[in-house]
């Protein structure tokens, strides 16, 4: 009979697989460079740790009846890992990570602890590199949208501005929404923090996929206005308002108040169900006391 570990046991092993699993994370961490679209892979792990901690009284006073059989799915995704590295194969290395996880979670907690930690599992599948064919396709189509939405602003503002394609005209500029400027990659950022953080602060499933869903408009009007505020700079200032720093000042304004915004969006939903819950409830009661 396996003797029952402490919880310094349990971390010990965790901590001891996290290692293991060293250059995954290294490569990750490259590819959030180099790779536009990968660029959230770094924060999902942290995402996934925030959220257990917060979730962590949902394992407490779990036993584990398949301690064996948990740790024997760790041990053959660890050496499915090593497998995945030696051949360069990130979103192998990535599931066999989260089977790794998996395994521990039932080594330590059992069925139902594995149950619970389904979306904290779920998410670190996140950190698979999305394809960049489709990253690119997709970048294409937002491109198009955030140069007719500067276009429509610049004109309502009396400037005057046309579209052709991924470009804005303006007398004398002609600004191009380049594909890093699709805004693409702050948008899975902020859909991953979203995830995350419905998780923690919303109590049903229904405002927590509302909140993730308008967190991608929510990404993309900010980088629509962030272009537009860009092009009226260029047109009023001149170009090196889009080449010089206080370009980079700009975009990172948008992007804290696009963080703000979905923050606050949260905040709303949740107070808006914690006032209609006892409606709800109330509801519920009358409804089982008709005959």
């Amino acid at each position: 009979m396996i003797r029952e570990r402490g919880p310094w046991g349990r971390a010990s092993v965790a901590v001891l697989v996290v290692l293991l699993y060293l250059p995954l994370f290294s490569v990750l961490t490259e590819l959030s460079v180099s790779n536009p679209y990968a660029g959230h892979v770094v924060f999902v792990p942290i995402f996934a740790a925030v959220l257990l901690w917060f979730e962590r009284r949902r394992f407490g006073g779990f036993t584990a009846r398949q301690r064996a059989s948990g740790l024997s799915i760790t041990a053959v995704a660890v050496v499915l890992g090593y497998i995945a590295y030696r051949i360069a194969d990130v979103p192998l290395h990535v599931v066999s990570f989260v089977a790794a996880m998996a395994g521990l979670f039932l080594s330590f907690f059992g069925r139902r602890g594995l149950r619970n930690a389904v979306v904290p599992l779920g998410l670190l599948l996140l950190m698979i590199p999305p394809p960049r064919e489709t990253m690119t396709a997709v970048a294409l189509e937002i491109q198009h949208f955030v140069a007719a939405c500067s276009a429509f602003i610049l004109s309502g503002f009396g400037v005057p501005a046309a579209q052709d394609g991924i470009s804005v005209r303006v007398p004398g500029l002609t600004l191009i929404v380049a594909e890093e400027c699709s805004g693409l990659r702050f948008l899975l950022i902020l859909a991953v923090f979203a995830a995350a953080l419905a998780r923690t602060v919303l109590p049903g499933p229904s405002a927590q996929v509302t909140l993730v869903m308008l967190s991608v408009p929510i990404a993309v009007i900010a980088n629509a206005l962030r272009v537009t505020l860009t092009s009226i700079g260029a047109y009023a200032v001149g170009p090196e308002v889009v080449t010089g720093p206080l370009h980079y000042y700009i975009g990172k304004g948008f992007w804290a108040a696009a963080l703000v915004a979905t923050i606050g969006l949260a905040l709303w939903l949740r107070s808006a169900g914690t006032v209609s819950a006892p409606l709800g409830a109330e509801a519920g009661a009358c409804a089982r006391s008709v005959p």
